[in-house]
C-alpha cells in the first residue's frame, strides 16, 4: 500500500496500523495540486507492487475557517481549488492511466 501525504510525519498513526496488520505501507510525499507530485506516487505504487488496481483519494482542504466568503482573497479560494477539486483530477488522471494498463480497476474519491 502506498501512502500519500503532503506532511509524510502526519501519517505515523495510519502507518504503524496498517504495519500491526501485517501490511506493507510504502509513505510517498505528495502534494496533489502538483502533476509531478501525483506522477511521483503512482510511478512509485508501480515501482513498488508492479501494478495499480485500486486508489482512493481523500485529499482536502477546508480553506480559511470562520471567515466570511468576502473576507476569503483570491489565492485562499485557490489554494483550496487546487487541492480538493484539481488535486483529486490528477489522482485519477494518472491512476486511471496505470490501471488502464492493466484492464481496470477502482478508484474511490471522498469528498
Amino acid at each position: 500500500m502506498i501512502v500519500a501525504a503532503r506532511r509524510a510525519d502526519r501519517g505515523t498513526d495510519v502507518v504503524e496500523r496498517i504495519v500491526a496488520t501485517g501490511g506493507e505501507v510504502h509513505v510517498v510525499r505528495t502534494e496533489v495540486s502538483r502533476a509531478v507530485d501525483v506522477a511521483a506516487m503512482v510511478q512509485a505504487a508501480l515501482a513498488r507492487f508492479g501494478r495499480l488496481d485500486c486508489a482512493v483519494n481523500n485529499a482536502g482542504i477546508a480553506g480559511p475557517r470562520l471567515t466570511p466568503v468576502a473576507e476569503v482573497n483570491e489565492a485562499q479560494w485557490g489554494e483550496v481549488m487546487d487541492v480538493n477539486p484539481k488535486g483529486v483530477w490528477l489522482c485519477m488522471k494518472h491512476e486511471i492511466l496505470a490501471m488502464l494498463a492493466n484492464e481496470g480497476g477502482a478508484i474511490v474519491n471522498v469528498a
